[in-house]
Formats: C-alpha cells, structure tokens, sequence
C-alpha cells in the first residue's frame, strides 16, 4: 500500500526526516517508487508524495524440499508469485549430492520462464524439513539427510554467484505469513507446519523465538505417549504427518493435490474417515500440549495437510474447549493462504526481508 514519508514515520515512530534519509537507497536502487499522486486526506502543510514498493526491481528464488518433491518459486519485490515448478525427486530424495545437482539448476529454468534479467534477482533460498545451522543440515529425518553442507556445496554448483540461504521450512513459512499480515497480527503466534513431519515457528513480539542453539520449534519430535523410548513410534509428526494418508491419494496425483481432494471429497469411504478421526484426535492432543505450554495469542496451520484442518475444525475446538486448563483462553486458529507452495514463498520472503534492515530504523528506539 503506498504511503507517504509521514504516514511512514508515524507507523514507525520515527520523524519524517529519519524516514527520507533511510528510504534514500531504496529509491535510488529502484526498489522503491514514487508516485505521481499525493496523500488523499488534507493535513497541515504540503501534501506528502506517496511512495510505494516497486515489484519488478528485484527477484527472490526460493525452494522447498521433500522426500517426494522440490517446490520452487520465483517472487517479486511485491510478494508476488511469477513463476513456479515442482520437481520429483521421491526415487532420489536420500542422495543429497544428486538433489543438489538438481537444485543448482532450477533458478535458471525459473528466470528463463519469467523472462527476468539474471542482475534483478537477489539471491537463492532453500527450506528443508529438519535442523538448519550456518547453511549445514545437521539432521532432516524425513530426508534422512545428517550434517549436510548444503550451502557450500550449492555455491560449488552453482555458475550465478547469487547470496544462497538455507533455512528451516517452519521459519521460512513464517516469513510468508508475516509478509502478508500487519505487525499488530504477530506479535504473540505459533505456526505449525503440517506435511511429511510437523514443524513450528515461534512469534514473540514480533521476532522468531530461536532457542539456545537455533533449535527451537521441533514440535514434531513430542513425544504423545507416557516413554521416552516411544520417540521411534508415537511421536507428533509421526501420527499426525500425511504419510498415513498416502493410500488413499489419487493415483498420479502429488500428495499436496490428493490431499486437497481428500479434503473436498463430501463422503470418504468408512476406511478414510476413521483415519480422519483419528487425525483430528492427535491434533487436539498436540496442539492442547502446545496450548498449555506456550501460551499462543493465535495458532497458524501451513502445509499440505493443512487444507483438512477446515474439515475437523469443529470437531478440534470442541475438545481443546473441553480440556483446556480452567484460565486459559482458546486461540485463534487459521489456515495460512499459501498452500504446498507456502515453504517456498517463505523462503523467498526471508530474502526479501533482509533488504528491508536498513541501520537507521533498526537502531532507532
């Protein structure tokens, strides 16, 4: 939404001038544009000159990996999808050095099909299902990737030197969910990532809560049973992730497509809906020990699973109303719009983001 210096200094809460010194790079990169017409409301004083994002000064690539697919997508500086593809990789997924090949190649066929210059595109980010440290996978189970420098090797394969990112796919999507929300909808917000495994993110006054190592948010390794031992069997991902679904995909279909139409199917055979049931069992159960312990103002479901959550929605609210702690109030739950390409286009959005870190904002109290 285009805004004037001033609208800018008041929603930041810095003076006019801070705001014109910082914009000044912004502008003359063209990542920002000013328009011909001025503020509407009449205020004291000249009218201020409306600036606005300008969405084809610069490109952000970012890719998702799963065991059975890479999603790719291009976005503009206005969070705007250009181009896309999806690329199986579900006979190879456990051989990183064949994945990587693969990656390597998959700007290339993004910016040819955009019809983009390779110099407006400002860098590469891959989100992977797992722990994610200083560009190295150290553990993504459903890959069953272990301490995979995947940022270097990337870089090695590479011929365009674009900056190259690696980030976990739960922090990537809430880089999605917080491009397209205002600042007043993140201050406190638990996202769940619901797809092969159950990954979150943590929003604490508007910042991800990271833990001691960078850790934080490995909610799918709860363990939903009375043993530690159990960790191998009943653990949150592994009765709530959508391998259990995967029987009843369509034939040809990609899980994020059959699971959409599971969702929409108007009556599952007997079979399906007791797994539905079931589903919505453990994800009451999850989200109730998530509940109690982080206290969310408002919960955020992404993923390809979470196009059942609407399905069980009732059902899930009247069992987290039932057995919440006496005190406790039920948050907010919703779907983040961004489907199986979410991930993705958070991983782009986190390069994004990084343009946004101009000193003198961020050092203004």
């Amino acid at each position: 939404m285009p805004l004037s210096r001033a609208d800018l200094g008041r929603e930041l809460g810095v003076t006019r001038s801070t705001v014109g010194n910082s914009i000044k790079p912004l502008l003359a990169d063209g990542l920002l544009i000013e328009l011909d017409e001025q503020e509407e409301e009449a205020r004291l004083g000249r009218p201020g000159v409306l600036v606005a994002i300008n969405p084809r000064a610069a490109f952000f690539i970012g890719l998702n990996i799963s065991s059975t697919t890479i999603n790719a997508v291009l976005l503009d500086f206005g969070m705007n999808v250009v181009a896309k593809q999806a690329l199986d990789i579900a006979d190879f997924y456990k051989d990183p050095p064949a994945v990587i090949q693969l990656l390597a190649k998959v700007p290339q066929a993004l910016i040819a099909g955009a019809g983009i210059r390779k110099s407006r595109v400002k860098g590469v980010c891959i989100a992977i299902p797992g722990i994610v440290k200083n560009g190295v996978v150290i553990s993504a189970p459903a890959l069953e990737w272990q301490d995979v420098d995947l940022q270097t090797q990337l870089v090695a394969q590479m011929k365009d030197r674009w900056p190259i990112e690696v980030c976990n796919d739960a922090v990537a999507l809430v880089s999605a969910v917080r491009a397209d929300a205002a600042d007043t909808d993140m201050q406190d917000v638990l996202l769940l990532l619901l797809a092969q495994g159950i990954g979150s993110a943590r929003i604490r006054h508007g910042r991800i809560a990271e833990g001691a190592q960078g850790f934080a948010g490995e909610v799918g390794h709860m363990i939903m049973g009375p043993r530690a031992s159990l960790r191998h069997s009943q653990t949150f991902e592994i009765l709530a992730g959508y391998h259990r679904f995967r029987p009843f995909l369509p034939v040809g279909s990609s899980v994020s497509e059959g699971l959409i139409e599971i969702a929409n199917r108007k009556d599952p055979e007997p079979a399906l809906r007791q797994l539905i049931d079931e589903w919505a069992e453990v994800m009451a159960a999850g989200l109730l020990n998530l509940i109690h312990v982080l206290n969310p103002q408002s919960i955020v479901l992404g993923g390809p699973l979470a196009v059942l959550y609407p399905c069980v929605e009732a059902r899930i609210n009247e069992e987290l109303r039932s057995y919440l702690v006496h005190g406790f109030d039920l948050p907010t739950i919703s779907v983040a719009r961004f489907g199986a390409d979410g991930a993705a286009i958070g991983a782009a959005a986190l390069l994004r983001e990084a343009l946004f870190e101009i000193p003198e904002l961020a050092d203004t109290p």
